[in-house]
């Protein structure tokens, strides 16, 4: 029997300057308005890190991190040349483009329709694959979504990340077993090179 295809889900990160830039922008361009706007984040690709113990004795050792999505102060700076923006990172990270709905209340906050949310947003994942836009710019099949409250008055901000993808029904399954890279190289120290150049 064929085993449905699985892929690893975004985790998401927030870096502290992202809620100054949050701030700024509800106090002097969005402020009661409600419409999305658009903004950048960056997709670090899962990788291995070298950890010492806390005062232990022992060999470093090696530790997995998996790919996350970050926002950060340069969330707010969309480039008008997507290409520039590509060259400018760093070889881990690539720039994508989401869409931050901000509200005004707490209570609007919680009450949120997120599944629309999710339905809009897929919708326009499917009609970039079925105009052929997304073969000119693959980022338009993995926007994120994000919905904000931000107190400024006390400094407080509620947030939730979602990452819409279209789904196949029934799901895709895989033909073959999956094969296990290491029978594809021979000697461990080959396939621990292969890991640390692939993390770089």
């Amino acid at each position: 029997m064929s085993e449905v295809l699985r892929f690893e889900t975004f985790s998401s990160t927030v870096e502290p300057e992202f809620w100054a830039g949050l701030a700024h922008h509800k106090l002097h361009s969005a402020q009661l308005d409600t419409k999305r706007t658009t903004v950048r984040g960056e997709f670090v690709g899962g990788r291995r890190h070298t950890v010492r113990g806390n005062g232990q004795a022992g060999p470093p050792q090696k530790v997995a991190v998996p790919a996350r999505l970050r926002v950060s102060q340069d969330t707010w700076t969309i480039a008008e040349d997507d290409a520039q923006q590509q060259q400018q990172q760093p070889g881990a990270l690539v720039s994508v483009e989401g869409y931050l709905h901000n509200t005004n209340t707490v209570e609007e906050f919680k009450k949120y329709d997120k599944g629309e949310l999710l339905r809009s947003a897929g919708t326009e994942v499917l009609d970039a694959i079925r105009s052929g836009r997304a073969t000119q710019r693959p980022e338009l099949l993995w926007p994120f979504l994000l919905l904000t409250f931000a107190d400024l008055k006390k400094y407080r901000f509620h947030h939730w990340f979602a990452f819409p993808a279209v789904t196949a029904d029934p799901p895709d399954t895989a033909t073959e077993a999956p094969v296990a890279i290491s029978k594809f190289v021979a000697r461990e120290a080959d396939l621990a090179q292969l890991l640390d150049e692939f993390a770089a």
